[in-house]
């Protein structure tokens, strides 16, 4: 039995709509207890990607990837057809994956951001230095991906996922129902790594990029369950550095989101990033008005 040919992301030919150099500062928008859980902990926190606030993202990629291939197994072989609609019909199960996830945005004072993650306003948004998240994701075996809107870069990603897939079972044509599971769960694993940079059009003003992991067994020491409140979720600890590494420019600037006391705010930031070794250069408020919520 001939083993399946490596299937990587590095002969994906659109690799390059979602794989580029990022701008000098990322923002991680996150509420006042998330910030003093990464200082205080010298720690970030990655969700898996079921417990984002949008799992349709997900969903869109599978989808435009079943389209693809219906389109393909009509034109090729019936055996190709039907190991590619198998694959298709796998990707259902991508729940059980334990692919790990971090947010970033380009822009440091963004409405929609501080109302997705920075508790309505009350946050922080972290401008970490991207070179140091670059070796971080190097260090961890992550990767750092820019969020990719528009539809005709979907369809792309979608065909060139496809045309890998399936150049990897011409290439090593797998005898048996377990040669055609490992080609695909093999696939499996690429193709949501790559998901969670497919996203819709209409949030393009977020000019998101992702830290993603590859898939996380459960029994990894750095997999934790979070149970908080009335929600559960399972999460990726990345240390930022070593305990003996200075933290000194991981993360040179912050936003204070648009909060009633910004300045009480600023001066608690600056007393707990000093007091684990971060340094800060920037300490910016936001200038969008604050707007009380009615109790």
């Amino acid at each position: 039995m001939t083993p399946p040919q490596p299937i990587s992301l590095d002969h994906l030919p659109s690799r390059h709509a979602f794989e580029a150099d990022p701008p000098e500062h990322l923002f991680h928008y996150t509420d006042l207890e998330g910030v003093k859980g990464i200082f205080t902990s010298r720690t970030l926190w990655m969700s898996k990607f079921t417990a984002s606030n949008d799992i349709s993202e997900i969903l869109l990629a599978i989808e435009h990837f079943q389209s693809f291939v219906a389109r393909k197994a009509a034109e090729v072989t019936k055996d190709e057809g039907d190991f590619l609609r198998e694959a298709a019909d796998q990707l259902e199960s991508f729940r059980r994956t334990n692919i790990c996830l971090a947010s970033f945005c380009e822009q440091h004072d963004l409405l929609s951001q501080w109302r997705s993650y920075g508790n309505d306003g009350r946050g922080i948004a972290l401008g970490f230095n991207s070179k140091r998240l670059v070796e971080l994701a190097h260090r961890h075996g992550l990767r750092l991906f820019r969020c990719v809107y528009d539809q005709a870069a979907h369809e792309r990603i979608a065909s060139d996922l496809v045309d890998s897939l399936l150049a990897s079972f011409r290439a090593s044509r797998p005898d048996g129902s377990q040669a055609r599971r490992a080609l695909i769960t093999q696939f499996n694993s690429m193709f949501l790594v790559v998901a969670p940079v497919i996203k819709d059009h209409r949030f393009v003003e977020e000019r998101e990029w992702r830290l993603v992991s590859n898939p996380v067994p459960f029994d990894d020491p750095n997999m934790i369950a979070v149970l908080k409140g009335n929600q559960a979720s399972v999460k990726l600890t990345v240390k930022l550095t070593g305990d003996s590494e200075g933290m000194s420019n991981m993360v040179p600037r912050v936003t204070i989101g648009p909060t009633l006391d910004p300045h009480n705010v600023s001066d608690a930031i600056d007393v707990l990033s000093q007091r684990n070794g971060f340094h800060i250069s920037d300490i910016a408020i936001s200038e969008i008005p604050y707007r009380r919520v009615a109790e």
